[in-house]
């Protein structure tokens, strides 16, 4: 299987009461622009009272593949680092 057909599994947890969580989701809908490869999914746990799958209890939290990459503010330059990273790794 070829790289380009690799997904990563990036999930955004905010509150949209949360500054910082604002902060986190502009920088990572702009990065997202143009990633064929990460299926992006933002979960806003002030209007989704049903979701329970992932410790919601720190926001923001970037979640990839299921493990939780970063609590509080991203560094974007990192992300990316890490994110091709792991593309280049499946």
């Amino acid at each position: 299987m070829g790289k380009e057909n690799n997904k990563v599994d990036v999930m955004l947890l905010m509150r949209e009461s949360c500054a910082l969580c604002q902060e986190v989701l502009t920088k990572l809908t702009s990065y997202m622009k143009n990633k064929v490869n990460i299926d992006f999914r933002i979960i806003d746990l002030d209007n989704d009272n049903n979701y329970t799958k992932k410790n919601s209890a720190i926001t923001p939290a970037i979640w990839v593949n299921d493990k939780m990459w970063y609590a509080g503010s991203v560094n974007i330059e990192r992300f990316d680092k890490k994110i091709n990273e792991l593309i280049d790794l499946q």
